[in-house]
């Protein structure tokens, strides 16, 4: 059984994967947790007489290159961290089906934005799309290059109960690194109840909706201090825009973006909201998405 503190981290031999692995083993190192790497080996399916299907073995070369992938994998996380524990899955499975099996229970999923499949980052139906959608656990995003960051985390926070989850999250991961954490919440003037027909009309519309949003924000912070004791220095932050647009503007040079995976006036049957999904698809630094009901048990 996945220890509930453990970091799974999808591989497939891809650049992509290569850098995720390397930031799930910075991460682990962080939480003093285990790390669990897994390869998902796709079983082809043939049709059988009256209407049944087989699943078929996988060849004896696709076996043979998963399994030098998670050797690679173990040799990688033993040159760089020889003090964690480490530990690789074959599932037959989907890759997706395959890190939710082993991720479930995770204290955290890691996987990069794109894979072997030929699938463009974060295109409909491709790994780390799906993972994000449907995992509990805490997913982190991370794109197949390694830049230079200011070390903060960057949180949308729109006074929901997954921008709150998410918020409770970055604060714990910035009480882990020792991070600053910009909370930064999105506004529109065309939501003012009030006919605008100048430019001081504008500005004095811009400037209530920035304070409302900025209380909102300050709301938001206080929840989450007070369910996490967390000593994390945060700023708030209100802007005009798109949340998608403002979230990853705010976050261009952080170490880490945090979202819910959904917002406020978002449809509960959605399992990743159009702000998350635009976040993932845009930003240049890994993305972590939270549920709701996972800080309950893990961040």
């Amino acid at each position: 059984m996945t220890s509930t503190n453990a970091i799974v981290v999808g591989v497939d031999g891809s650049p992509d994967s290569s850098v995720a692995l390397d930031w799930a083993i910075a991460e682990a190192r962080l939480r003093g947790a285990p790390l669990y790497a897994v390869y998902g080996l796709w079983m082809p399916v043939a049709a059988v007489p009256f209407g049944g299907v087989a699943v078929l073995p996988p060849p004896d070369e696709l076996r043979a290159y998963s399994e030098e992938v998670l050797d690679k994998a173990r040799q990688r996380v033993k040159d760089a961290a020889p003090e964690l524990e480490m530990d690789t899955f074959l599932i037959l499975r989907t890759p997706t089906a395959a890190i939710l099996e082993i991720g479930g229970d995770a204290g955290l999923i890691v996987v990069g934005t794109r894979g072997l499949s030929g699938l463009g980052a974060l295109a409909l139906g491709s790994v780390s799309g799906r993972v994000a959608a449907h995992a509990k656990t805490p997913v982190v995003v991370v794109p197949g290059h390694r830049v230079e960051d200011d070390g903060s985390i960057v949180v949308g926070v729109d006074g929901s109960a997954h921008g709150d989850a998410a918020l409770r999250f970055a604060l714990r991961e910035a009480d882990r690194r020792s991070a600053a954490v910009v909370a930064v919440g999105a506004f529109n003037t065309q939501s003012v109840p009030m006919p605008i027909f100048d430019a001081d009309g504008i500005a004095k519309a811009t400037a209530l909706e920035r304070r409302h949003t900025e209380a909102i924000v300050a709301e938001a912070v206080a929840r989450a201090r007070a369910a996490t004791r967390s000593a994390a220095h945060v700023t708030v932050r209100a802007e005009a825009g798109y949340p998608a647009d403002v979230i990853t503007g705010a976050g261009r040079n952080a170490a880490l973006i945090v979202v819910g995976s959904r917002g406020r006036g978002e449809l509960r049957s959605m399992l990743l909201g159009s702000t998350s999904h635009a976040v993932l698809h845009h930003a240049t630094r890994p993305v972590a998405v939270v549920h709701v009901q996972e800080m309950s048990s893990h961040g």
